[in-house]
Order: C-alpha cells, then structure tokens, then sequence
C-alpha cells in the first residue's frame, strides 16, 4: 500500500517537524502530514461535493485510483456533478438523483414525500444507506433503512433511537429522524458528514502518517466517552464508522456514525465475514459489552490504520469471530514496518488487542490519556529545538559582543600607545 501524496520525508521542517513538500508538489490531503507553516488560507470546495452520475456514488477527486467495492465512484471516466451541501431553492431539481429501483429499493417502501435520494453512500443485505436531500430543511442527510428488522422489535428500534438521538458532539454525527415509514420499514436520517470513511481513505490514499492515526483515535475516544456519560456505549467502531473530515485549512477530524441501538445490536446475528471484522474479543467470548469491549473495537481500527489490514479476516464469519476470541493478530511491524512510527504507538494499539479484558487499558479515559502522551512529546520536540535556537542566537549574540569588546579594548590601547 502507498500513498498518492508525494512528499520529500527526508526533509523535515525546523519549527514544526514535519515533511517538506517537493517544489511543485501540492499536498491535497491531511491523510499524508505536511508542513502548514506559512500556508496562508485557501478557499475550498467544501460547499459543494463532486458525484457521478454516472454510477451515482461519491468521487474522491485527490486521488486516481479505481479501487471497487468501497462505495466511491470506480468509472473510468467519471460524470462527475457538483452537488450543494445546502439547497436553498427547494424547486430547483438536484443535479443528480439516484433511481431507487437500481438498488432493488421500491419507491413504496422510501419516504419520498420528505427526502430526495441522490446518491448511494453504502449496501448490505442487512441495510441500505442513501444521501438524500431534506425537502424541508434543504440539507443534506444519510438516509438508512432496515431490511431485516420483525414488526416485533419496531417499537424496542424507536425506544432505543430516542437515547441515540440525545448525542451532541462535534465528533458525532447526529441522528435526526427514527421512524417507522408506511409501518414496515425502519428508517434512522443522520446528519451528513462531507468526507470519506477510513476504509476508503485507506483503499485510496494509502497508509497515514503516524501523528494523523493518533490524531483519529484520540477524536473516538472523546467522543466514546462523550457518549459514555449519556449511558450509551457505540458497540460499533469500526474503519467505515469513522469519517475522516479533511479540511485543508484547519486541522484534521473526524466524524463517529451509526451508533448502535444497544438491545438491538444484542439481538443480531453474523451472516458476512465482514460482520465479524470489528467485533470485540468480549463478544466473541459472549461476554458482556463494556467500554474495555469498546476499547478492543478502538484497538481494531487503530491496527488496521498502521498495518492496513483488520486484526483478522481469513475465512468465514465465525472462522473470524473464533480468532477474535481465541488468537493475537500478526504484530503490526510484521505487516508494515516503519521508521518514522513511534514503536509505542504499536504497543499501545496492541495492548487494547488483548483477549483478557483485565490486561487492557482500564478505561477509554486512560488509553485518551496514554493517545495524548505523542503529541505531547511533539511539542516538547518542538519546544527544545526553539529553545535551543534562542540559545544559539543567544551565544552568537554574546560572541560577537566579546567581539566588538576586544576589538574596542585593542583600539583603545592602540590609541593610547600612539
């Protein structure tokens, strides 16, 4: 796995250590750090998102790769429309709107009274997941439906939305609506986050730099233990929960979907391999889920964005839930080797990988704790080398005064001579 950003790593900037870009290569993306110092602020498109219409899903425009499966338009030769985040023209049609019977979703079972579909951000047998346009609010939101949910859990689907519903935080995608449409079929409306998830992110740019990793994962936890004071856990983090918002004039963040609805999740049962991907070595063991379960899932995401690839993911479902529950995944060295990463960053991800709960961090508060220790030490970097900057000039300062002295005191006796 590489990366599209080109940057020279042997060239470190002075003040704020990170890569230099090569003269004439412009760094497109917060994926790949970069030194920022002097950039002054470029406008972005951020108003407005680029989707073909062609196959009616999102183009990643800072990268070239064709990569399928992932929900990201893979055409060769993309269609791509601008599409308004905000609508303020309710009248004016969308530049692209998706027909729903290309995804085998009858217009009878879509409240299309309320959203516009657009575009496809994602499809399981369990659940599709539209962006649509709010008819009210003009905005633009994440429209999920249920396909497997019995009439017999509607009423546990709406109780158990009304917590999720009560979440604000800058890391958390809100949910807006839960409904039961036409009373069949179960809708959660979510608000939409303009940016990709990390399994695209991975699949099309390549690994990130280390500090951005630590960056991602400090954001999870603050919004885990957000959520944790609301008496609700995720019971869900995974690489395609996570929206990686890469606004190049601020500094990276991120976004947390798909809460899960916590009685729910309890009730479901693995049926693709991609199912099991995250999942906890607690739940595996059928243990209760607690935040050292939500800590593993944390630990899952943090080893597939160092080593590229999921803790596990030979064989079926269960071959998968059994190795979560049984075996220690390849160290991730093994599978990525790098000199730039701090090695207790590796550490630190595989202790949250550990199968006995006990051995784990504590608490998601601790490992926040433990995260926050390498940008710490950045600064301290950037602090020493400022300071000793201060020194040097200080000294060239100093020598150079002596040097004026000496020159004064070899004048004056020359004079005095004379």
């Amino acid at each position: 796995m590489e990366t599209d950003t080109k940057e020279a790593i042997a060239l470190n900037c002075e003040t704020c250590l990170r890569p230099v870009a090569e003269a004439g290569v412009k760094s497109v993306s917060q994926w790949v750090s970069f030194c920022k110092c002097g950039r002054t602020y470029a406008p972005n498109n951020q108003f407005v998102i680029p989707i073909c219409n062609k196959c009616k899903m999102r183009v990643m425009t800072n990268s070239q790769r064709r990569v399928p499966g992932i929900f990201v338009c893979n055409c060769e030769s993309p269609d791509a429309k601008n599409v308004p985040n905000f609508q303020r023209d309710r009248s004016k049609p969308e530049p692209v709107q998706l027909d729903l019977q290309s995804i085998n979703i009858t217009p009878e079972t879509f409240p299309l009274e309320r959203y516009i579909p657009i575009a496809i951000l994602g499809l399981s047998s369990k659940s599709d997941v539209i962006l649509a346009r709010d008819k009210q609010t003009g905005n633009k939101v994440a429209v999920k439906s249920f396909k497997k949910m019995t009439p017999g859990s509607f009423a546990l689907f709406e109780q158990e939305a009304r917590k999720v519903k009560k979440l604000s935080h800058n890391n958390i995608a809100r949910l807006l609506e839960a409904f039961i449409y036409e009373s069949k079929t179960p809708y959660l409306v979510s608000e939409y986050k303009d940016g990709f998830n990390i399994d695209q992110y991975l699949a099309l740019q390549g690994f990130p730099s280390p500090d951005v990793v630590v960056t991602i994962l400090i954001s999870i936890c603050e919004a885990i233990i957000y959520a944790q004071k609301e008496s609700l856990l995720h019971r869900n983090v995974r690489p395609g929960n996570v929206i990686f918002l890469d606004d190049m004039n601020s500094d990276p963040s991120i976004s947390l979907t798909d809460f899960s609805l916590p009685k729910l999740k309890e009730n479901e049962e693995l049926t693709e391999p991609r199912d099991a991907l995250y999942m906890s070595a607690d739940q595996a063991r059928n243990l209760d889920h607690d935040e050292r379960s939500e800590t593993y899932s944390i630990g899952c995401v943090g080893y597939t964005l160092l080593a590229g690839v999921p803790p596990f993911q030979e064989g079926s479902a269960q071959d998968i839930k059994n190795s979560h529950a049984l075996k220690l995944p390849k160290r991730i060295s093994s599978l990525n080797f790098s000199p730039n990463r701090p090695k207790d960053l590796e550490e630190v991800v595989e202790r949250c990988l550990e199968k006995d709960p006990k051995v784990r961090f504590d608490s998601i508060a601790k490992l926040l704790e433990r995260l926050e220790v390498f940008p710490r030490r950045e600064k301290m970097q950037i602090a020493a080398i400022e300071a000793a900057k201060k020194r040097r000039k200080l000294m060239k300062a100093a020598a150079a005064g002596a040097g004026l002295a000496v020159l004064s005191l070899i004048g004056y006796l020359a004079l005095n001579h004379h």
